[in-house]
């Protein structure tokens, strides 16, 4: 007879929510922020936005508003993803 894993998506919902987890979030997607304007081409101008929805926080780092160019954007954030790593 195999073991079954069931998660227990109510308590996962309810972790994903906590204050800690949101700060957790916040700090990882403002040290993308800081690595990507660092690494742009541009002016390096990101926003950071992070909410607590019904299922879980989340966050993320918009674009650089300091170009028309998507192409220069993108590549700032993907240069800049390792940065969430080294935070805890």
């Amino acid at each position: 007879m195999a073991n079954r894993f069931v998660p227990n998506r109510q308590n996962i919902a309810s972790f994903l929510r906590t204050p800690e987890m949101r700060a957790l979030i916040e700090r990882k997607t403002r040290a993308v922020a800081a690595a990507a304007a660092s690494a742009s081409e541009a002016g390096g101008q990101f926003r950071v936005d992070v909410e607590t929805g019904d299922r879980r926080a989340r966050g993320a780092v918009i674009g650089d508003y300091s170009t028309n160019d998507p192409e220069v954007s993108r590549r700032a954030l993907l240069r800049a993803l390792d940065a969430a790593r080294g935070v805890e």
